[in-house]
C-alpha cells in the first residue's frame, strides 16, 4: 500500500507546529518546543529540519530567541512541497515515476493508466491543500471531537 514514512509524516507535523506557534506569535521555534509539542523525538526533527531548510521551506536564527520558522506563509507551502522534499516524487509503481522503468508486463498490463491516474488525483490533492488549509482542518475537526 503506497504509505507515507514516518519522515514525510513528522516533517508535516513539525511544519504544522513551527505555523501554530507562530500564528500565536512566536516568531522562531526551537526544536524541543515542537517535538514537546507533537511528542516527536528531537534527534529526528533535527535531522528532517535540514532538508527543509535547503529547500528553502524554513529559516533558522541562532541564540537564546532563536530556533526555526516558516520562510513563507503557511498558506504558501503546499503538502506537496513537503512530501517531495522529504519523500521525494509521488511514484504508486515504478512505471508511473521513471518513464525508462519497464518492468516485464509492460506489453500486456492493463493497469497502468489507473496507477498513473491515481498518481494524477494524488498529486492534484497535495499541490492544492497548504500547511494552513492542515490546520484549519485541524481546529474544525478539534471541534467536532470534544
Amino acid at each position: 500500500m503506497f504509505k507515507i514514512s514516518t519522515r514525510g509524516d513528522y516533517g508535516l507535523l513539525m511544519l504544522s507546529a513551527l505555523a501554530e506557534k507562530m500564528k500565536s506569535g512566536k516568531q522562531y521555534v526551537s526544536l524541543k518546543e515542537v517535538a514537546e509539542a507533537k511528542k516527536l523525538s528531537i534527534p529526528y526533527l533535527s535531522q528532517i529540519i535540514i532538508p527543509l531548510k535547503e529547500a528553502g521551506l524554513v529559516k533558522s536564527k541562532e541564540g537564546r530567541d532563536g530556533g526555526y520558522a516558516l520562510k513563507k506563509p503557511a498558506n504558501e507551502i503546499t503538502i506537496m512541497e513537503i512530501l517531495e522534499v522529504l519523500e521525494g516524487p509521488v511514484t504508486p509503481v515504478r512505471c508511473c515515476g521513471d518513464k525508462k522503468a519497464k518492468c516485464g508486463s509492460e506489453p500486456m498490463c492493463n493497469v497502468k493508466f489507473t496507477w498513473q491516474s491515481a498518481k494524477s488525483l494524488l498529486i492534484h490533492f497535495l499541490r492544492t491543500k497548504t500547511l494552513e488549509d492542515t490546520l484549519r482542518q485541524a481546529q474544525r475537526d478539534t471541534y467536532v471531537l470534544h
